[in-house]
């Protein structure tokens, strides 16, 4: 996806966590330099409006992790009040559909996802350890038994099927958090998504201001809430690699406590994807340098995810090669958010 990348790493040491539950977070450049060993040269060409980009090294074969930073020039009001909008913050050619959910979700907000020819195909052939979507068992076998194949209207009632399932995660989700996001079965191991999530969560020294209490709401949702916490869902059909990806996500919106309402941390939790990607967490924060004379605003975008296409031999060969597209492609997708922001915003 443009920019819901697959990028992750794991942290495991007690020192980290209990960095950050510090209740401030460090100035932008004191934290750069620190934590991604961003060299002056580098924090010089930041302030003079580049995008840098580091590419963390994570712990597990299967996960891969982005940073990327520039400065955005617009309030911080304008930039939720956009990303609120995002149907038409996300637009791009590589989104072919998307579309927001309602609250509460309804099935209907889904009318207009739409399967291709392949796509139905290939749920044609779908079988519980052997199939092109990740699904469970028990959605594999839904597929398998409540279409009728034969029937001249059976690509409508495979999209039909889709939309429910997809419309019954976020049900299950609302409900039931991270445990209710079930096991994949389409291939010979099982996925326990709850699982994957659990080191997706973990703080890592690249994230800013991931303070304990968001950690934990993005861990025991619905349970826990901080006191000032916003959030949607949102699904979207992207172009990505060799097959479009299918996914529905969680996005949530934090106030950073230390930052007098200006800081806020916005979490995209993919608790969906149909392709390639097993977990995945995006991390936007829209931060203030309060040491900056004129202030200086920063948007850092972080994402983290494990993705089947590092499994197996390969992975290493594999991990070279989209790393360098994931370079580019954050890159690029922070180009165009901060061009967009920046041309639409009337001074």
């Amino acid at each position: 996806m443009q920019y819901i990348a697959a990028i992750t790493l794991i942290a495991s040491s007690f020192a980290l966590t209990s960095h950050f539950a510090e209740p401030s977070s460090p100035e932008p450049q004191t934290f750069l330099r620190k934590q991604l060993a961003f060299t002056a040269i580098e924090l010089s060409a930041l302030e003079g409006g580049q995008i840098i980009i580091r590419l963390p090294k994570t712990a597990e074969t299967r996960e891969v992790a982005a940073f990327a930073i520039g400065r955005l020039d617009v309030p911080v009001e304008f930039f939720l009040k956009r990303m609120r909008d995002i149907v038409n913050f996300k637009k791009s050619d590589n989104v072919l559909q998307i579309g927001k959910f309602s609250d509460p979700p309804r099935l209907e907000d889904l009318a207009n996802l739409a399967l291709d020819t392949a796509e139905v195909e290939s749920m044609r052939r779908c079988r519980v350890n052997q199939c092109d979507f990740k699904m469970s068992a028990s959605a594999i076998e839904r597929f398998r038994t409540q279409v009728n194949w034969s029937a001249p209207d059976y690509r409508h009632r495979v999209t039909a099927l889709m939309h429910e399932m997809l419309f019954e995660s976020v049900q299950h989700y609302l409900h039931g958090g991270n445990g209710a996001l079930g096991e994949y079965s389409d291939k010979t191991y099982k996925l326990n998504v709850a699982e994957e999530f659990r080191s997706l969560l973990q703080p890592a020294p690249y994230m800013y201001g991931y303070e304990a209490e968001f950690q934990k709401y993005l861990q025991e949702f619905p349970e826990s809430r901080p006191a000032y916490v916003e959030h949607f869902f949102y699904w979207s059909k992207e172009k990505f690699g060799l097959k479009p990806v299918i996914s529905v996500t969680h996005v949530t919106v934090y106030k950073l406590s230390d930052a007098r309402g200006e800081d806020v941390l916005i979490a995209s939790k993919g608790i969906y994807a149909n392709h390639y990607f097993e977990a995945s967490l995006g991390l936007t924060a829209f931060i203030h340098s309060k040491s900056s004379e004129p202030q200086r605003t920063y948007l850092i975008y972080i994402n983290r995810s494990k993705t089947d296409a590092l499994r197996g031999f390969f992975a290493g060969f594999k991990r070279s090669l989209i790393s360098g597209s994931l370079r580019d492609g954050a890159k690029k997708s922070m180009e165009m958010v901060k061009e967009k922001l920046e041309a639409d915003y009337v001074r």
